[in-house]
Parts: C-alpha cells; sequence; structure tokens
C-alpha cells in the first residue's frame, strides 16, 4: 500500500509541475504541496494532511486531491476520505483520467467497510427554526434521520432554536459502528417568546378589586351620616315640644299633671323622642358598617397575561 500511495505522490507531483503557471497563488500552492509531500513520507499525517488542503484551495488540482484523500485515509479520518476518494472519481471521470479512476475507485471500496454509520434523530414534536451541528458545522434538515459516514473518533452533537435552550453531546464513535442519536426537545429558554397559536401580547393590568367594595362603604357611611342627622332632628323636635307643654301652661311643672292639648305634646315629644333614638341608632349601625367596608377592603392588584405555549398564565398579586 505505501509504494502504491508514494507512487501517487509522484504522479502528482509531475502533473503539478508540468501544469504549472507564473501565479503567486499557483507557486504559493506548489510549495505547500512539496511540503506536504515530504510530511507524507516521514509518516506525519497531522501536518501533511493541512498542507495538501491549503494546496488544494489555492490551485485545485486533481493530484492534490487525490493526495488529500490519501492522507486522511492514513490520518483515520476515513469518512473524510471516502468522500474526497468519490470526488476524485466524479472529477477524474469528467477528465478521462482512467489511472486515477482505478486508484480511487479502489481505496473507496477499501474504505466501505470500515466506515462508521450516525443517525441523528430531531426531536419530536418538530422545532420550528431547530439548527443541528455536528462538530460546529450544520446539519442539513434532509439529513436528520438518516444514517450517514462519519469519522472515526469524538464528535459534538448540538442543537439550538431561537428561544430555547442550546443542548449538546459528545459521542465517540469506532471504526465500522452504526450508532444513533436522538435530540430531546428543547426547553424553552427563560426569555423566550410565545410558540405561534399561542397569547402573544403581554398584558398588564392595573386592577383594584376592593373598589366596589369601598363605595358601598361609603355609601352605607353616608346614608348612616343621614339617619343620625334625621335622629338628632327628631330628638330636637321631641325636646322642643315636651318643653312646650310646660312652657305654654299646658302642664304642672311640680305635678306633671297635662291638659289634653298638653298631653299630646308629652306623648308627641315622646314619639319623636323614640324615632330619634331608631333612626339614631340605625345611623351609628350604618356608619359602623360602612367603616368596616371601607377599611377592610383589598388593595390595587397587578394582573398579568404572560404567554404560555398553547394559552396564557394569569398570575395575580398585591397587598390586601
Amino acid at each position: 500500500m505505501g509504494k502504491v500511495i508514494t507512487a501517487v505522490i509522484v504522479v502528482a507531483a509531475f502533473a503539478r509541475a508540468s501544469h504549472a503557471q507564473p501565479s503567486d497563488s499557483v507557486a504559493a500552492a506548489e510549495q505547500l504541496f512539496e511540503q506536504a509531500r515530504q510530511m507524507f513520507d516521514q509518516g506525519d499525517y497531522v501536518g501533511a494532511c493541512p498542507r495538501f488542503e491549503a494546496s488544494l484551495k489555492l490551485d485545485p488540482a486533481l493530484g492534490t486531491l487525490l493526495n488529500l484523500a490519501t492522507c486522511y485515509e492514513k490520518q483515520g479520518k476515513l469518512a473524510s476520505a471516502w468522500g474526497h476518494y468519490r470526488e476524485v472519481i466524479a472529477l477524474a471521470t469528467k477528465a478521462g483520467d482512467t489511472a486515477r479512476i482505478e486508484i480511487a475507485k479502489q481505496h473507496a471500496k477499501d474504505l466501505e467497510p470500515r466506515l462508521p454509520k450516525l443517525t441523528i434523530h430531531p426531536p419530536k414534536p418538530a422545532i420550528t427554526g431547530l439548527v443541528v451541528t455536528r462538530d460546529e458545522s450544520p446539519i442539513e434538515d434532509a439529513a436528520l434521520g438518516v444514517a450517514f459516514y462519519v469519522d472515526p473518533g469524538e464528535h459534538v452533537i448540538a442543537a439550538a432554536a431561537t428561544d430555547h435552550k442550546t443542548w449538546s453531546t459528545q459521542i465517540t464513535i469506532n471504526e465500522a459502528e452504526v450508532k444513533e442519536i436522538e435530540i430531546p426537545q428543547l426547553p424553552a429558554a427563560p426569555h423566550a417568546k410565545p410558540a405561534a397559536g399561542s397569547v402573544t401580547t403581554i398584558i398588564q393590568q392595573q386592577d383594584d378589586p376592593g373598589s366596589s367594595q369601598r363605595i358601598f362603604g361609603l355609601t352605607l357611611g353616608g346614608a348612616g351620616i343621614a339617619a343620625l342627622v334625621t335622629g338628632i332632628g327628631f330628638g330636637f323636635a321631641a325636646r322642643a315640644s315636651y318643653n312646650s307643654a310646660f312652657d305654654d301652661g299646658l302642664c304642672h311643672r311640680d305635678s306633671y299633671q297635662c291638659n289634653a292639648i298638653g298631653q299630646d305634646r308629652i306623648d308627641t315629644a315622646h314619639t319623636r323622642a323614640l324615632v330619634a333614638n331608631v333612626v339614631g341608632g340605625v345611623g351609628l349601625a350604618l356608619i359602623g358598617g360602612g367603616a368596616a367596608l371601607y377599611f377592610t377592603a383589598p388593595h390595587h392588584t397587578n394582573v398579568h397575561v404572560a404567554p404560555t405555549v398553547g394559552g396564557a398564565a394569569v398570575v395575580l398579586g398585591g397587598a390586601w
């Protein structure tokens, strides 16, 4: 295998040299390629692969792509290598490069039994705007729930969505291993906006549940005052009627003997005094009851209608 790889690199090097162009980018690509080849020959795949990548970006050459795929394979990035071999097959087919087609096909075929497969299942029910990443690279929605090849080793799977808390997990997958990951339902973030279909407006309203009670208390107190005043008026009228019976000589002050008119005035005074006592007592009771209602009424309450998924939550708070 080592001889085949070395031959591939040499062939690619000659191919690149023959197509060299007087350009700074092509010159830089050539230097990077030479450095990568030297490191590859020394077994330093960690140093060689990034240089092959950089060279390929500066000058997309088929030979560099094939060497990068081989470097990935040596480094243990099997899925990355397999993908690049498949790309080499497609490009070499267009170019009619049968030698590279056969090399890439053989390597891709040998890798397939060793490739790990990972399936990432999205949460249920679906979350609008969900973004799933593997090693910080976004995964297309169509790829969720589908098994795809990944490089062996550690991977970080993460999921995020607007107004939801971020979820992530780290997994380790080995060669030829098949693994499935279930993304859980993401909880709403503390500042989350309501989901579609729920209440979308937050209403803050100042309400006063004791207002009616206080008004009724004032009304009772006012009626009590009016009754008390009426009672006092009847009391004065009773006193005046009683005194006039004696002042006008209709009743004797010592013996309390009265003529018919005097007795009528005395009876009228007693009736008025009774009314004064009853009405005045009712007035005092109404004033007391009205005061009790007024001072025991609850104070204002804050009413919040806070949006929740599928509805609204009402929160009451205040002082009583």
